[in-house]
């Protein structure tokens, strides 16, 4: 799927002095331990209120999400990751997504539907894509039923709690975020990429 979202094109950025139009766009399965990690930060932000863009959740970004691309100038997937990281780390890519492994957006239906065919279907009908870029949480535990590892809890609450940074990171076009993935592990400062991420604990 990486490879494949990384061959679209994107949308005509709006030009200098025009509000980029940001959708959070979480995913994942509120009833499987860290899998529901993305949507769970989308529901504290929205009981937060105020983050001044457009909060949406699902268990899956399939065919619903072609209808929100006409609402977003970017979109920042929420979803647990899987890359062998320390649970509770926090990666901040563009697409391809290299080496993670997107739960909610690789794992979408019996019908085998999602990011990947929701972008063909765009292309198809001329839609313009939005950029993307995807804020993965890496994963401990996905047992059904299971409660949340502390260490995503705590990634959770510093997502939430550091908002508006990244929202301001995020709308610049000119970041370095949008060339570097950067990863911030638990307890430690980001590992990589030429600016300050502002999840930074100390």
């Amino acid at each position: 799927m990486n490879e494949e979202v990384s061959q679209f094109e994107y949308g005509t950025t709006p030009g200098e002095g025009t509000s980029l139009r940001l959708l959070i766009f979480g995913c994942g399965n509120v009833l499987a331990g860290d899998d529901g990690a993305g949507r769970e930060i989308v529901r504290r932000l929205r009981e937060k209120g105020d983050c001044g863009v457009e909060l949406q959740e699902s268990s899956q970004a399939g065919v619903d999400l072609l209808q929100s691309f006409d609402r977003a100038d970017i979109i920042l997937f929420v979803d647990a990751v899987s890359s062998g990281a320390p649970p509770g780390t926090l990666h901040l890519v563009p697409p391809p997504w290299t080496g993670l492994k997107p739960r909610g957006l690789r794992w979408l239906s019996s019908h085998g539907w999602g990011l990947t065919e929701t972008l063909a279907m765009a292309r198809a009908l001329g839609r313009r894509v939005p950029r993307m870029l995807l804020l993965g949480v890496e994963i401990e535990t996905v047992s059904p039923n299971a409660q949340r590892s502390a260490a995503v809890e705590e990634a959770i609450e510093l997502v939430v709690g550091k908002v508006p940074s990244l929202i301001s990171m995020v709308v610049n076009c000119d970041s370095a975020l949008w060339h570097s993935p950067l990863h911030l592990f638990p307890n430690k400062g980001p590992q990589e990429g030429r600016s300050r991420w502002p999840f930074a604990l100390s």
